[in-house]
């Protein structure tokens, strides 16, 4: 909700066509209308003001409201004219709905002009900024701004001195944006490429404190309007919530893409040790803290800014960058999630304080709008999830059958629809749908959904079976369980989800081998087509003949060929099988992974494991099968002790102890 008036110019919106024509600008500062509904059911609008974007038919006549404007495809009579949208001769031609959007803008600016500078913040550190303007178009004095911050390096000298910046390619969403009249700002995060400072930790607080400081920065130029979004995907949408939380004013909006909430469970998922992602992530960030070119990885030494033509500044910098942390070392010493680490200052870094998730009630005052966006086949599902389930900022989602190298064909779109609404006012109806977008895998279809998780959805128990059948019948037996000992070959794939976030597409090779290696569980043929969207959560009742042990778990889409799909996965390390209140929404199982609550499995003494299965919605076909597999370890990608001999599993599926699958069915 808004409450600053609406400037005169609004009105020169319903004139967007003569106005092109003559060269003028065509949108005002933006406008923050109040939105007005009939609250208390008499039929006005409440509160009838001439601030309210939507006007009250009965109170607001147009002829004395004349800024009052139609939004299309949304049923509703804006501009009191008597005709809805489908009638109104104004929505003609206007579309805005999903990777659609017309009418409400145009591409104007046919070029942009780019410099570089840095910019001192708070503690002295020079940052490293690259600015580029919209150029071609109608002369303006001052746009909406998009700030990114990346560790990846703002801009790249390639081989013979070639750059390569955010507008490089001509199919860029930041080209995108530009042609629509935004200022595109990308920065190198401290220690990393051309800027000074010494990195002692990912996302240190003083990251955010230099994007407050940006902020600032950027409203105070000529060019900037005063209005400020951000954008990016990873460690660039990380960095978006975390800057977010210092509630600048002139920080208006936000689109993260793919983006963890607990650092914890990137470095520990589940307080299993992300060995090979951190190992890879280490060898990547020391290319680009140190600007050493690795060609294979697509890396090469950061632009220096324009003041630096013999690159001298970018080498004092990077000496600085000597001392920046090793994320495997660090994580070494901090397994557990209430652990802390102490950087060479003597300052003690915790998890909470370098993750979002410790400053979400910072992050909900700020009142800044965010567009998450995540993926089936993403790491951070879960984390994009609970953001829009905890948060009560205007928000919405999109989810779609992506991991972290893939994303919604229409993304541009859909970033200019966001950024038009909050940082030049337009009022394009994208707050008036409902805030999930989610696309089912095997259907081919996308969905808006008003809550999460489906409150329709039929939470369904799946046993396990004699012969390693899966069926909806509990067991009616004593005492009953299934032996297996772990196989140390057995892993998910070579290319997961996690590797997607270095620019390899994950490919989960079908399945036949590894199940074959793993304790799995099966359903008939299904009779007729099953949806499951949302969370499945496990109940696995097992004993182990070692004092601990890691468990991976996969649902599986068995073909009628025999072709085994991978859906979705979860995994736990059993010591930490504590259940502990979930910090934030939804409400799921949660484990603390704290010191204090590790606890050993005990031989021989049955123990619950309760596993959060990384939501999904799939569409099982008629015929196919659900499988549900379990193993020891996930070779090659996580650090799980190989011990000899390998422990020997119980897994019990009792009328006590009913090991079984709870999936989401949608009727």
């Amino acid at each position: 909700m808004f409450s600053r008036k609406i400037s005169p110019a609004w009105i020169g919106i319903i004139l967007l066509s003569a106005m092109f024509l003559m060269g003028q600008e065509t949108w005002a500062p933006p406008p923050e209308p109040v939105l007005c509904i009939d609250l208390d059911g008499d039929g006005y609008g409440d509160p009838a003001s001439e601030s309210c974007t939507f006007w009250d038919c009965d109170d607001s006549d147009p002829a004395v409201n004349p800024g009052a404007f139609e939004i299309c495809d949304n049923g509703l009579d804006e501009d009191c004219d008597g005709l809805m949208d489908g009638e109104d001769p104004s929505c003609e031609g206007r579309i805005s709905s999903p990777g659609e959007y017309e009418g409400y803008s145009t591409a104007m600016y046919t070029d942009h002009e780019t410099f570089s500078q840095y910019v001192t913040v708070r503690d002295g550190v020079r940052i490293a900024v690259d600015v580029h303007l919209p150029r071609g178009g109608p002369p303006r004095k001052s746009f909406p701004v998009v700030l990114m911050m990346t560790p990846y390096h703002r801009a790249s000298v390639l081989r013979y001195g070639a750059i390569r910046d955010y507008m490089s390619s001509p199919t860029s969403s930041s080209r995108f944006l530009s042609s629509h009249g935004y200022v595109i700002v990308v920065a190198d995060v401290r220690g990393i490429g051309a800027s000074f400072g010494t990195r002692y930790t990912i996302f240190a607080p003083e990251e955010a404190e230099d994007g407050d400081d940006l902020i600032d920065w950027i409203a105070a130029q000529p060019w900037c309007d005063g209005n400020v979004g951000m954008l990016g995907g990873s460690y660039l949408a990380t960095m978006q919530y975390l800057v977010a939380s210092y509630g600048n004013p002139h920080l208006k909006c936000i689109i993260p893409r793919y983006t963890l909430l607990d650092v914890y469970d990137v470095v520990y998922p589940q307080g299993i040790l992300n060995a090979n992602f951190i190992e890879i992530y280490d060898l990547g960030i020391l290319a680009y803290s140190l600007n050493i070119p690795v060609p294979d990885m697509g890396i090469w030494p950061c632009k220096p800014v324009d003041d630096d033509p013999l690159t001298l500044l970018r080498f004092a910098a990077t000496l600085e960058h000597l001392d920046n942390f090793g994320m495997m070392d660090a994580a070494l010493q901090v397994p557990y999630r209430d652990d802390l680490l102490i950087d060479p200052s003597g300052t003690p870094y915790g998890y909470p304080t370098i993750s979002p998730a410790g400053y979400l009630d910072q992050i909900e005052a700020s009142g800044v709008a965010i567009y998450n966006m995540g993926g089936w086949y993403e790491p951070y599902l879960r984390d994009t999830i609970s953001y829009q389930e905890s948060l009560r900022n205007p928000d919405r989602i999109l989810i779609g059958p992506y991991d972290h190298t893939a994303g919604f064909e229409g993304s541009a779109i859909e970033y200019l629809r966001f950024f038009d609404r909050y940082l030049k006012g337009i009022p394009n109806g994208i707050d008036h749908e409902p805030p999930y977008y989610i696309h089912t895998i095997g259907k081919d279809e996308w969905t808006f959904l008003d809550e999460w998780p489906i409150p329709e959805r039929v939470v369904t128990p799946y046993y396990f079976g004699a012969a390693n059948e899966l069926t909806t019948s509990a067991p009616l037996v004593e005492n009953t369980s299934d032996t297996y000992v772990v196989d140390y070959s057995t892993y998910s794939s070579k290319d997961t989800r996690w590797m997607s976030l270095f620019g390899f597409p994950s490919n989960y090779d079908e399945r036949t081998e590894q199940d074959q290696k793993c304790l799995t569980y099966t359903t008939a043929p299904l009779s007729e087509d099953l949806e499951v969207t949302g969370h499945p959560i496990l109940h696995l009742y097992v004993t182990s003949t070692a004092e601990d042990g890691d468990f991976f778990v996969y649902l599986e889409d068995v073909h009628e060929d025999g072709f085994v799909e991978f859906v979705t996965e979860g995994i736990l390390r059993a010591s930490n099988r504590k259940l502990s209140p979930r910090p934030w929404l939804p409400d799921l199982p949660w484990h603390s992974c704290n010191r204090g609550d590790a606890t050993p499995l005990v031989p021989g003494e049955i123990a619950e494991l309760v596993i959060d299965l990384y939501p999904t919605s799939k569409l099982f076909r008629q015929g196919h099968r659900i499988r549900l597999a379990i193993a020891g370890i996930d070779s090659g990608n996580f650090e799980t002790p190989v011990l000899d001999p390998a422990p020997t599993l119980e897994v019990f599926r009792d009328q006590v102890h009913a090991s079984r699958i709870d999936l989401p069915i949608i009727p």
